[in-house]
């Protein structure tokens, strides 16, 4: 090797290892800044926060509009790309499944009761105490994500299977335990906060070759509560305890945005879809409103419409450092 070659090797090995270093300084800092966001809302005695105080906590909310044709939105970074509901119709309900035709014909039972219930206390002849319909719908989006069979190509191919999402329990790969604890719970040892409780439902990684992860995570929860369009303080503690959990993972470390699909089901027959990514100084949340699926008209129109974004394909390049936003003008309250 020339003298010219050896120099010239010795300078690119001295780049690489000044922006090594620079990468590790910023992914730490990254991580000191999202536990204090984390440790900020922690600690806030509030059930839920408007988009204007959640940016004194460099938490930014924007609106999201659901949409059917694919797209998302330019205000922020992609990191989920929804299916395009021709997609979505192409895998049709296989009801020659007997689980499957059995599956839908007791969720439609279901929900024809709940009908009637309401019904009946719109004239005051019901009881409108004890309302869980938050856990009935959330299980049965998970089901249809999951359980239910598509007629494709594949035997009994489920969604999650034909968008890539692979199924997994929630443990300490996904969001740590005193994360999930402390989204429960302001101190899993003391009175929780006035919270609506809440039930971690399922959660999915994007299916790669073995030995491959990305950060992305899907995941759905139910708030067992009537909320507003406010969001909730559990569902930050949600987000920022995954991408917490995500970010410190060994395997994981040369990534430095951890994004988050969050599927949020309440009482009332209420959900919304948020998603999430924290800039490096900002929590970034794209929060859609709350859809109704208290009616047959409501139910037909937003089952297909929240699985469009249960089936998005991660994308993105979570190994890149983000640009801090110009955040004031962005934020919707």
């Amino acid at each position: 090797m020339s003298l010219r070659n050896l120099f010239g090797t010795l300078r690119c090995s001295r780049k690489r290892r000044r922006e090594n270093e620079t990468f590790k300084e910023a992914r730490k800092e990254i991580l000191n800044h999202l536990r204090e966001v984390h440790q900020s809302v922690k600690l806030l005695p509030l059930t839920s926060l408007t988009n204007a105080y959640a940016a004194r906590y460099n938490i930014r909310c924007h609106d999201l509009t659901l949409r059917t044709d694919g797209g998302s939105s330019a205000t922020t970074q992609t990191y989920f790309k929804p299916w395009p509901l021709e997609k979505l119709e192409q895998f049709p309900l296989d009801l020659d499944n007997p689980d499957t035709n059995s599956n839908v014909r007791s969720d439609e039972a279901c929900f024809a009761d709940l009908d009637k219930e309401r019904s009946r206390e719109t004239t005051g002849e019901g009881d409108s105490d004890g309302d869980d319909t938050g856990n009935l719908l959330s299980y049965v989006l998970v089901c249809q994500f999951t359980q239910h069979a598509r007629k494709a190509t594949e035997a009994r191919a489920t969604l999650d299977d034909l968008s890539g999402w692979f199924g997994r329990s929630f443990n300490n790969t996904i969001i740590r335990e005193r994360y999930m604890n402390m989204a429960m719970f302001t101190d899993p040892g003391s009175n929780p906060l006035a919270s609506p409780p809440l039930r971690f439902e399922d959660a999915w990684y994007p299916h790669l070759p073995q030995g491959q992860e990305l950060h992305h995570i899907n995941l759905i929860v139910t708030h067992e509560a009537v909320c507003d369009n406010n969001i909730l303080r559990s569902e930050l503690l949600v987000l920022v305890g995954v991408m917490r959990t995500r970010l410190g993972r060994v395997a994981l470390q040369d990534h430095v945005v951890a994004p988050v699909l969050l599927t949020t089901c309440t009482n009332n027959l209420k959900a919304r879809i948020l998603i999430a990514y924290f800039d490096g100084k900002n929590l970034i949340v794209s929060k859609s409103a709350l859809h109704d699926f208290s009616s047959p008209e409501g139910r037909e129109r937003n089952f297909p419409l929240f699985l469009l974004y249960m089936c998005s394909q991660a994308v993105g390049d979570t190994k890149a450092l983000v640009a801090p936003m110009a955040t004031e003008e962005h934020v919707t309250d």
